[in-house]
């Protein structure tokens, strides 16, 4: 089983982390270790996802659903078979206009023993450097919002 939990002030809005974070198809641009993401089915505050994990020759696709609930939580489960339990949660408080407060969480549990390594090498290192990885993502697009409203229209 692999459980990872993390909680920090972001110095950016609940609304543009939330949104970052639901962006699911731009996750190969930033989050380490995810190759592909591809949303196959969206139904209102909903989605499903397959995702593929990677490092090195040792790849991981899998499928996953995600709920959004506007702007103060995301929750991210897996069906898929090589899981007892796949779950990713993020919950999003303001903390003033331009400040919030990010919580996340991952449970993962392999439902078979070859798959303990995937779960070991792809899983937990990806979880581990998640908040980083969204937090640079933010700080990135508010730099390129700023850099672009500083250009002047042709």
């Amino acid at each position: 089983m692999a459980t990872h939990r993390e909680s920090r002030a972001i110095a950016r809005s609940a609304e543009e982390m939330f949104d970052i974070v639901a962006d699911v198809e731009r996750y190969p641009e930033f989050v380490p270790l995810i190759r592909e993401a591809r949303i196959f089915n969206r139904v209102a505050d909903s989605y499903e996802t397959e995702q593929s994990l990677a490092l090195g020759l040792l790849t991981h696709r899998f499928r996953t659903r995600t709920e959004l609930i506007r702007p103060h939580g995301i929750t991210v489960v897996s069906g898929d078979q090589a899981f007892c339990r796949f779950d990713i949660r993020w919950q999003f408080a303001s903390l003033g206009e331009d400040c919030c407060h990010v919580d996340f969480t991952l449970d993962c549990e392999s439902a078979s023993l070859f798959l303990i390594p995937v779960i070991q090498l792809l899983v937990l290192p990806m979880a581990t450097s998640m908040v980083d990885a969204f937090e640079a993502r933010a700080h990135a697009l508010a730099v390129d919002a700023g850099r672009r409203e500083a250009s002047p229209a042709p």
